[in-house]
C-alpha cells in the first residue's frame, strides 16, 4: 500500500506579509518620529521644521528621519560660534524608543 503526500511550500507567502508589516511598522515609526522631531525644531521662520520629513528604506529595515535645510546640522549639532546644540533629529530617535519597538510589535501581531 503506497501513499501519495502533497507537500506545497507557502514559505513566500509568509515572508509577505512579514515584510509587509514590517514597512507598516516603519512608516509608522517614521511619522511619530517626524512628529517629536518637528516638535522640538527651533523656530524662526518655520522653514526648518517644515523641512523635517522622513524616509523608509525596506533593503535595510529602516525609517530615518531629516532635513534637507543646509542650516539644519548646525541647529542639530551646534557650532563654535555660539549657536547650541538642539538635538531635535538625536532626540526624537533616541527618546522613544521603546514607543517605537511597540509600533513594530503591533504592526507585526496585527499582520
Amino acid at each position: 500500500m503506497s501513499v501519495e503526500i502533497d507537500i506545497k511550500n507557502y514559505s513566500h507567502l509568509t515572508r509577505e506579509v512579514f515584510d509587509a508589516a514590517v514597512k507598516r511598522g516603519l512608516e509608522a515609526c517614521g511619522m511619530v518620529a517626524e512628529t517629536y522631531a518637528k516638535q522640538g525644531a527651533p523656530v524662526d521662520t518655520g522653514r526648518l521644521r517644515n523641512s523635517i520629513a522622513h524616509a523608509v528604506v525596506e533593503s535595510e529595515k529602516a525609517a530615518y528621519i531629516g532635513s534637507n535645510v543646509e542650516y539644519a546640522p548646525y541647529q542639530e549639532l551646534g557650532t563654535s560660534n555660539g549657536v547650541t546644540a538642539k538635538h531635535f533629529l538625536k532626540n526624537a530617535a533616541a527618546n522613544h524608543t521603546e514607543e517605537y519597538v511597540n509600533i513594530i510589535k503591533d504592526s507585526l501581531e496585527n499582520a
